[in-house]
């Protein structure tokens, strides 16, 4: 092709018709720009097809973590509130008049003494975050993301926190001579019990065990209350996603309603 054309240019000149030639010249110039231009173009096109793929992966990526954090929440949701439920009921058990200590310690062991830490499935936007892809996300839905981890990370640190707490406060309660578990053990060994000096400590070890028991119920009303909002930020960031999702399908001349 490009010989064809110089052959053109030099018979032009040759046959000293140099205003055909510089008409054939710029000719030549602006089949030269558009190419460049369609070249472009068609690099331009690549990219936006790359970076389309790359962001769709990323949101199902986004909205497979999504899906599992909402599920794990809702577990957590339930089994708190049943906790919750259960501590409001040991203390309507004061409400019975001239209870013992032994009445006390038997109410307590109805209690759910178990905790559970928390874990998120943010690996999807820890990941994006390290490698830069997190740029390719529309601001609006790139800040919610990192405030959604930011959340996520907060509601955490609560509730291991409120955890810490309350085994602090348990193990002042084992120090001083039983718990709730090992209370049941040794419910038919008297000799035991004086023994380790449990019958003498058991107002400290009831006190302990109830001052854990409401830092306990404290924590997992405040962890719910923040769960709760993260499953609101769930169903907005995940439409958010989807719509952004569809735009790059579209682009890639897909649609997924």
């Amino acid at each position: 092709m490009i010989k064809f054309f110089r052959k053109i240019r030099q018979k032009l000149l040759t046959e000293n018709k140099f205003s055909k030639y510089l008409i054939y010249a710029v000719g030549e110039i602006i089949l030269v720009v558009i190419g460049i231009l369609i070249a472009l173009q068609i690099n331009t096109w690549n990219e936006n097809e790359k970076s389309n793929e790359i962001s769709d992966n990323n949101y199902t990526q986004l909205l497979e973590d999504l899906k599992t954090d909402k599920e794990y929440i809702e577990s957590i949701i339930k089994e708190y509130n049943t906790n919750i439920l259960l501590y409001k009921e040991y203390l309507k058990s004061y409400k019975t008049p001239n209870l013992t200590l032994n009445d006390v310690m038997d109410n307590q062991n109805l209690l759910d003494f178990s905790v559970t830490t928390i874990r998120f499935q943010n690996s999807t936007i820890t990941s994006l975050e390290n490698t830069g892809e997190i740029k390719l996300i529309p601001s609006d839905l790139r800040k919610k993301l990192t405030d959604f981890k930011r959340n996520q990370e907060f509601t955490t640190e609560t509730n291991n926190d409120g955890n810490k707490y309350f085994f602090d406060r348990m193990e002042i309660a084992g120090i001083t001579g039983s718990q709730p578990d090992f209370q049941n053990r040794i419910r038919n060994q008297p000799l035991l019990k004086e023994e380790l000096g449990i019958i003498d400590n058991l107002p400290k070890i009831i006190g302990s065990i109830e001052i854990s028991m409401l830092y306990k119920n404290f924590t997992e009303k405040e962890t719910v209350y923040n769960l709760e909002k993260l499953l609101t930020d769930i169903k907005e960031i995940t439409e958010l996603i989807k719509r952004e999702q569809n735009k790059c399908r579209v682009g890639k001349g897909e649609f997924h309603p």
